[in-house]
């Protein structure tokens, strides 16, 4: 009885840190909850059950005909930061290898159907934080996986960006998955200007800055290049939502904020 207590009260403050998250990256999350002295993947599986459950909803709410642009937006998010948080979960051993798979099995369902793209950002930002980790335990699944991603983005109608970064997840995980040139991008309008921050494919914050709401998406480009100490030849940002940021030298940063919240 003692015992179960004592899990009980573990588990009410694992939940505690997960309400509390706001704020944190995924990988601070994670790193959070493994520091809870006694909390193994057993006692915390069903949390991870219900995390699973928010990635099957926001999959069903972005595969409904009824589904408003706004309230797709919303579950584009949270199924990416979800799924974020589940690969770290698996790093620091709180999340089972079966949860990692099912994942990208509902992700990429089996078959020959195109995914949509989101489902292909999501499986390429897991990937990038579990793949080093799965290469030591299972490399055939993991081939087999990434070779799907690149044969399905090649022969559908994926825009270029998206088809580089399957490429380019085919690439590193061929060189001791080593990230490279990919930062994820923050943007919260804040009265009449845009607070922006950006963190690298593992949680950490890169640069953050201001910038007016009329600038245009290649000075957000330039203003990040300009933040980093030894700027990547080519930089690939992606949107927290999971989306690629647009190439687009007439929008603004308030519009595409605006876009994205419609």
């Amino acid at each position: 009885m003692v015992a179960a207590d004592r899990m009980a009260d573990i588990l009410r403050r694992a939940i505690f840190i997960l309400k509390n998250a706001e704020g944190k990256t995924s990988r601070q999350i994670a790193e959070e909850l493994a520091s809870l002295e006694l909390l193994t993947a057993e006692g915390f599986e069903p949390v991870a059950r219900a995390l699973v459950r928010s990635c099957d909803g926001s999959l069903r709410i972005l595969d409904s005909p009824t589904t408003c642009k706004a309230e797709a937006a919303r579950a584009r998010k949270r199924l990416a930061m979800t799924v974020t948080l589940l690969g770290h979960l698996y790093l620091v051993k709180l999340v089972a290898r079966k949860v990692i798979h099912k994942m990208l099995a509902d992700l990429i369902p089996p078959g020959d159907g195109s995914p949509a793209e989101f489902q292909v950002l999501c499986s390429y930002s897991l990937l990038k934080v579990v793949g080093h980790a799965l290469a030591d335990v299972d490399a055939s699944h993991l081939v087999a996986f990434i070779g799907k991603l690149v044969e399905l983005t090649a022969k559908s109608s994926f825009p270029a960006p998206t088809r580089r970064l399957v490429e380019e997840l085919r690439e590193i995980s061929t060189t001791s998955w080593q990230p490279k040139r990919v930062l994820a991008v923050r943007a919260e309008m804040v009265a009449s200007h845009v607070e922006v921050s950006c963190t690298n494919m593992g949680g950490e914050q890169v640069c953050a800055f201001n910038m007016m709401a009329s600038a245009k998406l290649p000075d957000l480009v330039a203003e990040v290049q300009s933040h980093i100490l030894n700027p990547f030849d080519v930089l690939t940002l992606i949107l927290e939502t999971g989306a690629l940021l647009p190439h687009d030298d007439e929008t603004t940063i308030g519009d595409l904020l605006r876009d994205l919240h419609e």
